[in-house]
């Protein structure tokens, strides 16, 4: 049996395990090649290209596979204090190393002329881009101190390098542990957890977490509590426990408080928002979420900060189907970004922009913002790309390109959204109305903050589509469900589409009056809120209520005007069943 031992580690090869003090470490498959490669061959640096043939042998991946794998690796070792062994070698590769890594201070002055003196300068001048570029060029030079190290991956989040800032950030982690400073080792594991968490690495992000709250535990207050409590909060919206949630957001606003640190308030404000809002109380979330960023227009919050509370209130609204607020705030976004130089929240502007567009209409503009930023959503928000899958299937929904569609849809499923409602109407469509309300009856369980800031609006689905395929009673109890918590369902386009589940109810138990007065406020609201594409499809319910009522002048009027929209905005599926009302008339 061949089984290497460092530390408190045993490295059991045959076994395939890796063990602290006796207890299995559980790890991926990859990951433990990669650790038995580098522990085999720890003699030597080993080359990035001979890591990547010999753990993905004919495969073709890219260097973000093994960066990956790399931090997963450090994350199993953390628990046991030697997430250190592991060194990088800029533009070399790694090596498995027993002995301390070396820490040189920062020299007061950089030389003359030299990389790390552009690095710095950048760095003033918020030149983010060419900040990462010169620190490259510095860590090929000359061995970065730790400072030096995270303010190399501060400009790579800022220039919209999500994934660039893991590996400075680790090393400076490594350096600060060397130099036994417990304050910025922390601050370096929360400002990993975040870039891991929006990376979905979760078992990463909890490992840097448990870390950093060792580390404080015990110091002195300081401003590492306060971000450790909105991290966690993060975390726990990401798991689904929103109450836990809401517990962290509040001791982060009272350590902002208490330090009178305005981000620190802020993001405090903004994930109690955003638990308030996933626990259904959709209109006080939001209020909450805007007076965070009532503090970020105010020039008091930092701008890393700032941004993750202004894309954390537009997801809100969005999740709420408040579109007008959404591109309000989309809007003073794109310009506040370009104001501090900002390139982090590039990926999730395009994805909000396209969400916007695709409500407002305007299909061809939303499908322009995700074809081409697609490269742009991997590197800087990996978190969206689901969701970006999600909007896209919703476009071609409404094209009627229903392969492309579904495609999609699953995609976004694969990467961890839920494809609702969209799917549920993809297929209705096709004539299979169980599979759609089994599948929004499980969007609606609490399993991430998302589910809980959409519940009502996969309710509302629920109810229409049980009505429009003659399931009355669970229309009705969904009905019930709905109103027994009005908040939930008072704000933005939820509201109409209860509306409209009103009015397909009585549609499908022949009140064809009540029908129409319902259908009629629904369009009215869905014109107010700007989503055309929606007020049409309600037009269409509209007009067949009323030409079953003999109206057959009105019912054409109602088409006619829902027929044009669909021309306007390109919405083929919607235009075909139109023209297919009108020729039934």
């Amino acid at each position: 049996m061949t089984i290497k031992a460092f530390g408190e580690f045993e490295l059991d090869q045959d076994a395939r395990q890796l063990r602290l003090r006796g207890e299995e470490i559980t790890m991926q498959p990859k990951v433990f090649d990669l650790l038995d490669y580098l522990v085999e061959h720890q003699d030597r640096v080993v080359a990035k290209e001979e890591l990547l043939s010999r753990l993905w042998p004919g495969v073709i991946v890219t260097d973000t596979s093994l960066q990956r794998a790399i931090s997963l690796t450090r994350s199993a070792l953390r628990e046991g204090g030697m997430e250190n062994v592991i060194r990088t070698y800029p533009r070399r590769g790694y090596r498995f190393c027993l002995d301390q890594p070396s820490v040189e201070p920062a020299p007061r002055q950089a030389p003359a002329g030299s990389p790390l003196e552009r690095a710095r300068a950048s760095i003033g001048k918020h030149d983010w881009t060419e900040a990462v570029q010169a620190y490259a060029e510095a860590d090929g030079v000359q061995t970065l101190a730790a400072e030096d190290l995270e303010r190399w991956a501060l400009a790579a989040q800022c220039a919209g390098l999500l994934l660039d800032a893991v590996d400075p950030l680790e090393r400076a982690a490594a350096a600060y542990t060397a130099l036994d400073d417990r304050h910025a080792t922390a601050r370096a594991n929360i400002l990993l957890a975040r870039i891991q968490l929006e990376s979905l690495e979760t078992a990463i992000a909890r490992g840097c977490l448990r870390r950093a709250a060792s580390l404080l535990q015990d110091l002195p207050l300081c401003e590492q509590h306060g971000h450790l409590e909105w991290m966690l909060s993060r975390y726990c919206c990401y798991v689904g426990e929103i109450p836990e949630a809401f517990a962290h957001a509040q001791k982060t606003i009272e350590i902002g408080r208490q330090l009178k640190n305005a981000d620190l308030e802020s993001i405090g404000m903004l994930y109690a928002g955003v638990a308030t809002q996933a626990n259904g109380d959709t209109e006080r979330g939001i209020g909450m979420q805007d007076e965070a960023a009532a503090a970020v227009l105010a020039g008091d919050v930092s701008p890393l900060i700032g941004g993750i509370v202004y894309c954390g209130l537009i997801a809100g609204c969005c999740n709420a189907g408040d579109w007008p607020r959404a591109g309000q705030w989309t809007d003073s976004f794109r310009r506040w970004c370009e104001r501090v130089h900002l390139r982090t929240f590039a990926g999730s502007c395009i994805l909000h922009r396209a969400e916007v567009f695709s409500a407002r209409g305007d299909l061809t503009s939303a499908l322009r913002e995700l074809d081409e930023g697609t490269e742009i959503l991997r590197r800087s928000a990996p978190w969206a790309e689901g969701d970006a899958s999600r909007v896209l299937g919703d476009l071609y929904l409404s094209r009627g390109e229903f392969e492309k569609c579904e495609n999609a849809y699953r995609k976004a499923h694969e990467l961890g959204w839920d494809p609702y409602p969209g799917y549920a109407m993809l297929q209705f469509f096709r004539g299979n109305a169980a599979a759609a309300l089994r599948g929004l009856q499980r969007a609606c369980e609490p399993t991430h903050w998302v589910a809980g800031e959409r519940r009502g609006h996969y309710l509302a689905y629920i109810a229409i589509i049980a009505a429009l395929s003659g399931e009355t009673g669970l229309a009705q109890d969904t009905l019930a469900q709905l109103e027994a918590r009005p908040e939930q369902c008072s704000a933005g386009a939820v509201h109409a589409f209860v509306i409209r589940a009103r009015g397909e109810l009585a549609m499908a138990t022949s009140d064809l009056v009540t029908a129409a007065q319902h259908f009629r406020s629904a369009v009215r609201l869905l014109k107010e809120l700007d989503l055309p594409i929606e007020s049409a499809v309600v037009r269409m319910r509209l007009a067949k209520t009323m030409a079953q009522q003999g109206d057959r002048e009105g019912a054409e009027l109602e088409l006619g005007t829902a027929r044009r929209t669909f021309e306007t905005t390109q919405a083929r599926w919607y235009l075909n069943m139109c023209n297919n009302l009108l020729q039934e008339l």
